[in-house]
């Protein structure tokens, strides 16, 4: 079957075996009809996400068979993401552009808002002034600050000086953190400064459990070694005793502070004396010879290095560092393709390896072409990066008023948070004064009010992938996921997000890891319960991933092929086969929702206790939607049973219920229409048809929901 044809709701009558349907009482849902939770736009609030690829994938991507595909499922807006973020890269949006040394081809790259031609593709740039040792894209860069070569060096960013933030330099210092893989004793440091150098410093050590990454080692805090706090320093290269006595640890935190504003010899550009750099770094002890003994590993990549983090990096990079497994795809590409259905898309900028500068001509040439933008997102996943809050927010500011001056209109928000689990973060000092917040997003509020800049945080942007074990059994993940993310909402109001910032989610998936419950049923229900809940609870928009054509892939620690798919490509990248994810959202978009679009009231739900009197795996929301109809979004998520529901609408007092009327619209999408044949690499759907559609008499009857399944019934 051609399955891009195949994009109406059509099917067969359903059937069940008697066996698997329990010999009990229907589960009762029932409407609370008194008052709507949310009202909103299906078409203009339910999306999907755009990725950055390899060069080879991107030009296959957007082929006018796949755009056709990709349309067919009926979502609205598009959510652009920015994969040079994550690759700790600069980003070259627009190839024509200048550098701030143009004889040379190097510096600080500002992409030209104009062009002479389509941009159909962009680049994202490595950095040679690197600092992190991983990252959160292809991982294939590495840290220059234990690469064994004493002629490259780390250097922070320069936008965090005070020339840029009009800051007190003791406001936000930068920082790197040492993971030497296991505990070792340590009693002196080796610094090869570069230009410019810090005239103070500090070295710490980590006293808590050193079996844990320091990121989530709550137990424990940062100590100052007996002699690591140094002023007056002269840079160079410099050998430290840090104790009479070795101190057994994991990690080695190293603080810079006042920076010498010193440059290399030949450099005519300010930016090279702001903020500080770091040649080679050396851990270890001196024996009692006077012998340094080093603890930490150096290589020219990451595999072979001691792990490094850092508090920022300098976006300084060359021509020549152009890389082609970071590429995004044009603008021009997308907005032309039809794929954002003329609305307008969530734009981002780069923010930390990026310059105000290159966002803000982005913005004008996207003006200039006349393309529909409302709202541009500022970076992307900075708690990834273990970017500290006061850092973020000092950027965030500086690219703000540079979009503003292009636009005094545009909506600007952020920071795209990677999880929702961030509170735990050890890595910078604590902000423990008086008044002031302790979690991330209250430190960045913080920021922000102090200055009286809190106007331009305008939504709260994150992505939602909870589960990181893509091997265990789907069902208890299913059961606690509308929990979690309600849990998640909540933490963020009482960690200080302020009520009046909505919320956007610019990505959802089942998990950021390949996983073969991505393409089952199991992904597919978790899809369109995160869409219900989240609007359930005032959520402004959600962008699905996984809306282009993938390939299968695993994971190493799970030797199960899957991936965010709505679609399964051949060698060619050419759509395959149309995946649970995408029938999923035609249920969100064709049947659930009235397809014609208009204003959708949600109403919460109820739904009884069991026999046993626990809740049963059945999730149910409930739309009135422009044409009058009431539409339920019926979800079961046991693996094993099927469940029989009855649905009914309460309005006024608890014994005012009505049944829905007559005849009503049933859809389905169950094992009878979707099984996958798994095959490695090359396994595919052995069953695949759109969800079954067919018209009841009466919508009192109950509902049989099958294992797995999802079902949308639309009555008066």
């Amino acid at each position: 079957m051609n399955r891009r044809a195949a994009v109406a709701l059509v099917g067969c009558l359903l059937t069940l075996p008697v066996a698997q349907l329990r010999a009990q009482a229907p589960i009762a849902v029932t409407i609370l009809g008194n008052r709507p939770v949310h009202t909103f736009r299906p078409e203009q609030v339910w999306g999907a996400a755009l990725d950055g690829h390899d060069y080879s994938r991107t030009a296959t991507v957007y082929s006018s068979a796949n755009i056709a595909a990709m349309r067919s499922a009926r979502l609205g807006p598009i959510s652009y993401r920015l994969r040079s973020e994550l690759a700790i890269e600069a980003w070259h949006w627009n190839p024509e552009g200048t550098w701030s040394d143009p004889a040379r081809q190097q510096g600080y790259w500002t992409s030209s808002a104009s062009a002479t031609a389509p941009i159909l593709i962009s680049y994202g740039y490595r950095l040679p002034r690197r600092g992190r040792t991983v990252d959160d894209a292809n991982n294939d860069g590495y840290s220059r600050i234990d690469d064994g070569d004493t002629t490259t060096f780390w250097k922070t960013n320069p936008y965090l000086d005070p020339r840029f933030t009009r800051e007190s330099e003791r406001e936000l210092p930068q920082w790197l953190v040492v993971d030497l893989g296991t505990a070792q004793p340590i009693d002196a440091a080796r610094m090869a400064w570069g230009a410019p150098y810090p005239r103070r410093y500090s070295l710490d050590y980590w006293t808590g459990d050193q079996s844990l990454p320091i990121d989530r080692n709550p137990d424990g805090a940062w100590a100052p070694f007996p002699k690591g706090k140094i002023t007056g320093s002269q840079g160079g290269d410099v050998l430290l005793s840090l104790g009479a006595r070795p101190v057994t640890t994991r990690f080695i935190r190293l603080t810079l502070r006042e920076s010498s504003h010193t440059a290399a010899g030949g450099s005519g550009d300010p930016r090279d004396s702001l903020g500080f750099a770091l040649r080679e770094l050396w851990l270890g002890t001196i024996d009692s010879a006077g012998t340094f003994h080093d603890a930490m590993r150096h290589a020219a990549k990451a595999a072979g290095q001691s792990e490094i983090l850092v508090s920022s990096t300098d976006p300084w990079h060359r021509a020549s560092d152009l890389d082609s497994n970071t590429a995004q795809p044009g603008f021009d590409l997308v907005f032309r393709s039809g794929l954002t259905r003329g609305q307008a898309m969530l734009v981002p900028t780069g923010l930390l390896f990026d310059i105000p500068e290159n966002a803000a001509a982005e913005l004008r040439f996207l003006r200039a072409r006349g393309y529909p933008v409302k709202r541009m997102e500022l970076g992307e996943e900075p708690d990834g990066q273990r970017v500290t809050p006061e850092d973020h927010a000092a950027l965030y500011l500086q690219f703000a008023s540079a979009l503003r001056r292009v636009d005094a209109g545009i909506t600007i928000g952020g920071p795209s948070m990677q999880t929702l689990y961030n509170d735990e973060l050890q890595l910078w000092p604590a902000r423990t004064a008086p008044g002031k917040r302790s979690t991330w997003i209250g430190r960045f509020v913080d920021y922000l009010e102090v200055r009286k800049r809190l106007a331009d945080f305008a939504f709260f942007s994150f992505e939602w992938y909870p589960f990181d074990d893509v091997c265990g059994s789907p069902a208890p993940h299913l059961a606690e996921a509308p929990a979690m993310l309600a849990g998640a909402l909540a933490r963020l109001r009482a960690a200080g997000l302020p009520a009046g910032i909505p919320f956007v989610m610019t990505e959802y998936g089942y998990s950021a890891h390949a996983s073969p419950v991505e393409i089952d049923l199991a992904g597919a229900i978790f899809n369109v319960e995160t869409v219900a809940n989240f609007f359930a609870h005032q959520g402004a928009s959600a962008y699905a991933f996984g809306f282009e054509p993938a390939e299968l892939m695993h994971e190493p620690s799970c030797p199960l092929w899957g991936n965010l798919a709505f679609f399964l490509s051949d060698p060619a990248g050419a759509v395959r086969d149309s995946m649970p994810a995408y029938w999923a959202a035609r249920l969100l978009t064709t049947a659930w929702a009235d397809s014609s679009g208009g204003s959708h009231r949600q109403f919460a739900t109820r739904v009884s206790a069991g026999r046993d009197g626990k809740a049963p795996p059945v999730g149910a929301y409930a739309l009135h939607r422009p044409d009058g109809r009431w539409s339920v979004l019926l979800l079961n998520r046991d693996s094993a049973e099927a469940h029989s529901v009855s649905v009914s609408l309460q309005v006024g007092a608890a014994a005012q219920r009505r049944s829905l009327r007559g005849p009503a619209d049933l859809w389905q999408y169950s094992s009878l229409q979707y099984q996958f044949h798994a095959d490695g690499e090359a396994g595919r759907p052995s069953r695949n048809l759109p969800p079954a559609h067919r018209v009841v008499t009466t919508a009192a009857t109950p509902i049989t929901l099958p294992p797995m399944s999802i079902t949308v019934i639309v009555g008066h």
